[in-house]
């Protein structure tokens, strides 16, 4: 009890014990999802093991009983004609749609920023990112619809309407086609819901910068220079090491939905040329020595990118 007020203060025991318990609660919450994670990331990385196996399920535990081939799967691999064609392809695609993509969420958030009325600045940011829990599925089917060739084919009718006669072009019938449409479906789904993040980042910057800038004359492409985009380095960099991260591993669920079968053979990325082998073809111990690989790519870029950005900005992931 405090001696000038007369007020039971509390000991710092009772504050530290309450503190821990309140933690507590906060760890329960977190359960469901590292549940979640353990089941679906961490433990089916030990059915890794079949990329070194001539896999049949019917043989041992679980086909664990299958013979051991060393790395004859990954040769394999590397040996097949496909195999630079493939890989080609997938960097293209990748560094295509990262250079395309990654400034699009940044520049929508600086807009939104800078919008004064709060309304339309909620209504702009909600529509946004609505797009990104359409599935991918349903996306393609929108595509399709747009680009057909058919009556319904909104962008053909567009065309033949400010010239009444030029011919109907059938987009997704063309590979080449195939890359603009990834770009396109890409920023239109996910720019919205990549601006949340750099809106976040945003807030933590304090507003007395601003305020200081603008009292000493800097105008606003200056405020922006020095004091917005410094602020947002940070975030920016933490994306960037996930998009590196990437290179090798396409969007599956967009490549294999905006495909089909006129195109698929000229527009197969690594992550689609997995499925095919694996689940359609029934090579399990192929795709998973592709995948594999692929994995291994993926770890060794993020690592990487991660050491250079720590170097260069001190900041990183790890």
């Amino acid at each position: 009890m405090s001696v000038l007020t007369g007020k039971r203060t509390a000991s710092p025991k009772r504050g530290k014990r309450l503190k821990t318990q309140n933690v507590k609660v906060l760890y329960l919450f977190l359960l469901p999802a590292l549940a979640l994670t353990f089941v679906f990331a961490y433990l089916p990385m030990f059915s890794n093991y079949i990329a070194f196996l001539d896999y049949d399920f019917n043989k041992g535990w679980f086909g664990f009983g299958s013979p051991f081939v060393g790395f004859d799967n990954f040769a394999k691999f590397l040996h097949d004609h496909t195999f630079y064609t493939l890989i080609g392809r997938t960097l293209l695609y990748s560094v295509t749609m990262m250079v395309a993509t990654f400034p699009a969420p940044l520049i929508l958030a600086l807009l939104l920023n800078e919008l004064r009325g709060e309304r339309f600045k909620k209504v702009v940011q909600t529509t946004s990112y609505i797009p990104h829990f359409v599935s991918w599925v349903t996306v393609a089917g929108l595509f399709y619809l747009f680009l057909t060739v058919d009556a319904t084919g909104l962008v053909n009718n567009i065309r033949q309407f400010f010239d009444p006669g030029a011919e109907r072009i059938s987009f997704m019938q063309d590979a080449h086609n195939f890359l603009p449409v990834l770009v396109i479906s890409e920023i239109w789904k996910e720019t919205g819901w990549g601006t949340i993040l750099y809106l976040a980042a945003l807030t933590t910057i304090d507003p007395q910068q601003y305020e200081a800038a603008q009292v000493d004359g800097a105008s606003r492409f200056q405020r922006l220079r020095y004091i917005t985009l410094p602020g947002l380095v940070p975030t920016m960099c933490i994306l960037l090491i996930f998009s590196l991260s990437g290179l090798l591993a396409t969007n599956f669920d967009q490549v294999f939905n905006l495909q089909n079968k006129m195109i698929r053979l000229d527009t197969d990325t690594i992550g689609v040329y997995t499925y095919y082998q694996g689940l359609v073809s029934g090579q399990y111990s192929y795709s998973a020595a592709v995948g594999l690989f692929q994995g291994l790519v993926s770890f060794i870029l993020i690592m990487a990118t991660n050491a250079t950005t720590k170097r260069l900005s001190n900041v990183g992931i790890i």
